[in-house]
């Protein structure tokens, strides 16, 4: 018997969280045991990283969001790879994939849940359309995965039945966090002349980010402390207005839009301290690779955020949408080095425990098993 074979579709539109979950998934996964195919809904940019990893990538493009006819060709490539399994990510994929594995011949369905549906859409014409896209399609995936314990919550909360979602935290390949030396004290010149701290977010450019919060933030500790930097690393529709915002503040030179950066773990590094901002998060991604880096967090208290970053032992949290306790957690800090490193090395101690690719792969590949051989989980 050969290894299960398991077609991923997503978006790919984009690199975020989702798709860097496929990419750790896929590096950590046993390809005896497993074989991971992904399937992108756009052509670029993710079906391009994920093939430059080793993984087998192909592209079914739609040619608009109302375009359905995707669904007769996702189902062609289910039933021509001979899928045992079809794992959706993503409300667009989640629709069409779902549609596609019961053309295909009714074929086990698993749907990753990483973020709050609501959190991702705005305006309400657009948010109420995903939302019904989503759940008039729920009852054809035969079992959810949650990437955080407060995502299942919210899921059950929702309607779906507990017993049908389990909880598996990302995790990261740590061999694949490796910063250049050689290359980090050019960042730290680059971004922050002189000996001021250098504290950013790494984030794609979306409200849910709460991008608005850490530059009213950092205006505030600026007051305070005029030679630190900020940093904006990412991508994303809200560039634009966020630009404004930190120009109509008059902080052009001291918030730094870095854009998307390919060597992103090296200017982490560099970091003196990263903030998550979000209004909703789903796992936090981000926050483990800095405390593996060792460098220290702030985070809004939110989703699955408290269940990594622990408050006062591997980081500090703040409530959302609160520009001043923000700031306020960044000074302090900036202010306490030494008991910032502190907890970013007892995070980074946990992470290293816990939120691991490996254990991510063997969990998941345990409930393929399950899924792929029973009617229900």
């Amino acid at each position: 018997m050969g290894p299960l074979k398991v077609l991923h579709i997503i978006g790919g539109g984009e690199f975020g969280g989702a798709e860097k979950h496929i990419l750790n998934l896929a590096g950590a996964v046993d390809p005896q045991a497993v074989e991971i195919t992904v399937c992108c809904l756009f052509s670029a940019p993710f079906v391009e990283v994920a093939a430059r990893a080793g993984i087998k990538a192909l592209s079914v493009p739609m040619r608009s969001k109302a375009d359905f006819g995707v669904v007769r060709k996702l189902a062609a490539q289910i039933q021509g790879g001979r899928y045992d399994i079809v794992h959706t990510h993503g409300v667009r994929a989640n629709l069409l994939g779902r549609l596609a594995a019961r053309q295909a011949g009714k074929k086990k369905v698993i749907t990753t849940v990483h973020s709050l549906l609501e959190r991702d859409y705005q305006g309400i014409i657009n948010r109420s359309a995903n939302n019904l896209a989503e759940r008039s399609t729920r009852c054809l995936t035969d079992h959810f995965i949650a990437v955080s314990q407060g995502l299942k919550d919210r899921l059950v909360a929702g309607g779906v039945p507990a017993n049908t979602v389990t909880v598996i935290h990302n995790g990261i390949l740590l061999d694949g966090i490796r910063p250049s030396d050689a290359a980090g004290p050019a960042v730290r010149e680059r971004f922050s002349p002189g000996d001021g701290a250098l504290v950013g977010i790494v984030a794609r450019l979306h409200a849910v980010k709460g991008h608005r919060y850490f530059i009213e933030a950092a205006r505030e500790v600026l007051r305070q402390r005029p030679q630190t930097r900020f940093l904006i690393v990412g991508d994303g529709p809200y560039r634009p207005v966020l630009e404004k915002l930190t120009g109509g503040m008059g902080l052009n030179d001291k918030v730094v839009f870095t854009g998307f950066i390919e060597d992103i773990y090296t200017l982490m590094a560099e970091l003196d301290l990263l903030v998550i901002s979000s209004l909703w998060e789903g796992f936090g991604l981000t926050a483990i690779e800095a405390m593996v880096l060792g460098v220290p967090v702030v985070a809004t208290e939110v989703g699955g955020l408290p269940e990594v970053v622990r408050h006062g032992e591997t980081g500090l949290l703040a409530p959302p949408a609160n520009a001043a306790a923000l700031a306020k957690s960044i000074v302090w800090m900036l202010d306490h080095p030494l008991e910032a490193r502190e907890m970013a090395a007892k995070g980074g101690e946990i992470v290293r425990r816990k939120f691991t690719a490996g254990e991510m792969a063997r969990r998941t590949v345990d409930l393929y098993r399950k899924v792929a051989g029973a009617e229900g989980v």
